[in-house]
């Protein structure tokens, strides 16, 4: 994803999707187990680790606005993820998906944390991380952890030019020269730096992207501490993949990006209220047959 338009890029707003039919069986069988997870006793200390009890019967209900069905193979595929931020495309070309959180709770019972909501993709679809490149205007598929890179306040997943909105991590507010590399084979290819002045060709300067990184969650695709194409001959992967918010065209369209998810404003709050590090998140992005394949 590359260029100030990437993040910032062409069906309606987005909005909560109807609820889809309750969770089978099958993902009952998958979420009755005993797991343990890391919560914090407080914001920011994981030290304290909790088990989660057996789970009483699955109450489909609460995860009936969700997809079960997708959902239940990444529980069976990485059951120590206890969220799962999953983006839904009907095809690899697609340009629109939809955006669904759930959440594993300390009762071990999954719930919807957001419901479907419409999504915007890269111009040119999804096409898996190790396949695509910087400035092919896809976004990357595949299942990713929440990102973290090394800002000048220390290490963060969250950020935006608007003020903190209540996220479950550090989260820096964008200063006029925050830069995140994106210009492939130099050495502050993904990586976030202050530096307006050397914030050049393919590289993102935040502040100037304005709305549509109002808020915004790092994606863990091609992230530090191991990013491929920040070193000569290395391939330029991926870099600066946000989920933020929709950039519109001037008659109220959303846009396609060059890479990263965007959704609309409320929803975009919910996320970043719900996205939680402490619960091992993972980002599914993909068609329903790819996750459930995989």
């Amino acid at each position: 994803m590359l260029g100030l338009a990437s993040c910032a890029q062409a069906n309606p707003r987005g909005q909560l999707s109807s609820a889809q039919p309750a969770a089978s069986p099958s993902l009952s069988s998958l979420i009755n187990t005993t797991v343990h997870v890391t919560e914090p006793a407080v914001r920011g200390d994981r030290s304290q680790e909790l088990p989660f009890p057996s789970a009483p019967p699955f109450d489909g209900s609460l995860l009936a606005a969700c997809d079960a069905r997708v959902l239940g193979s990444l529980v069976h595929s990485e059951p120590t993820a206890n969220q799962w931020i999953v983006v839904l495309a009907p095809s690899i070309t697609s340009t629109t998906a939809t955006v669904q959180i759930a959440t594993r709770g300390a009762d071990n019972a999954w719930r919807c944390s957001l419901a479907p909501t419409t999504a915007r993709l890269g111009r040119n679809g999804i096409r898996p991380l190790a396949d695509r490149r910087s400035g092919d205007d896809t976004t990357p598929s595949g299942v990713f952890g929440l990102g973290v890179v090394n800002s000048p306040q220390g290490p963060i997943s969250f950020f935006g030019n608007s003020s903190d909105p209540g996220a479950r991590g550090a989260y820096r507010h964008i200063q006029p020269d925050d830069c995140y590399g994106a210009e492939p084979n130099t050495p502050g290819y993904g990586h976030w730096r202050s530096d307006a002045t050397t914030c050049s060709g393919a590289d993102e300067l935040l502040h100037g992207v304005g709305a549509a990184y109002e808020h915004a969650v790092l994606i863990g695709a091609n992230t530090e501490p191991n990013v491929s194409g920040d070193s000569a001959g290395e391939p330029a992967l991926a870099s600066a993949i946000f989920l933020h918010r929709f950039s519109y065209t001037t008659s109220g369209a959303t846009k396609a990006t060059s890479g990263c998810v965007s959704i609309a404003h409320q929803p975009l709050l919910i996320a970043l209220r719900a996205i939680d590090p402490s619960l091992n998140p993972r980002f599914a992005i993909g068609t329903a047959e790819a996750l459930t394949t995989r």
